[in-house]
């Protein structure tokens, strides 16, 4: 597998997605500080920029490290800061991983993470070579259930997660 710190940019039609240190701080700790989306994630709230800037740290340290890659997700129009999305949890070959998203309340419902989804799958299956893809949702996160959906992810049951989750998985499609 490759390094994974030359994984960016990644260009999906309508969308940029970029290391965090491409983005904004403040606009990081934006989503990082809001309390709906840190709940629906099962995540602690950023109390202050400054964790947001440990956060960004530590997310670089884990890409350049190959342990997990995390992408600001922008507008390529108007390059504004949309939300997050991160492939991580790599089981010890490198076959199998997790996924992980969040999107800024107002840009909700809007189809981004549809296009974001799909597009980064893809890149999992053909450009890291995965096998499968993981994602894990709280019970009550309906939204995000309904995305994995779309995108053809499935229930599944053997994947562990959390007391009051749900695990989804995708496998890559056979050529």
């Amino acid at each position: 597998m490759e390094r994974f710190e030359k994984y960016h940019p990644i260009l999906t039609t309508h969308y940029t997605l970029d290391w965090l240190t491409a983005t904004k701080v403040k606009d990081i700790y934006a989503l990082r500080h809001d309390t709906e989306i840190a709940a629906m994630s099962g995540r602690h709230v950023d109390a202050d920029i400054n964790e947001t800037v440990a956060y960004v740290n530590k997310t670089m340290r884990n890409i350049m490290h190959n342990d997990s890659l995390l992408w600001g997700i922008s507008d390529r129009k108007t390059n504004n800061f949309l939300g997050t999305f991160c492939i991580w949890n790599f089981n010890k070959e490198k076959t199998t991983a997790e996924v992980g998203y969040e999107i800024l309340a107002a840009q909700q419902n809007h189809g981004i993470m549809s296009e974001v989804l799909q597009h980064m799958s893809n890149f999992a299956f053909a450009e890291l070579g995965l096998t499968t893809l993981y994602a894990i949702t709280g019970q009550a996160n309906v939204t995000s259930q309904a995305v994995l959906t779309k995108n053809k992810f499935r229930i599944d049951p053997n994947y562990p997660g959390e007391k009051e989750t749900v695990s989804f998985s995708l496998t890559a499609p056979e050529n």
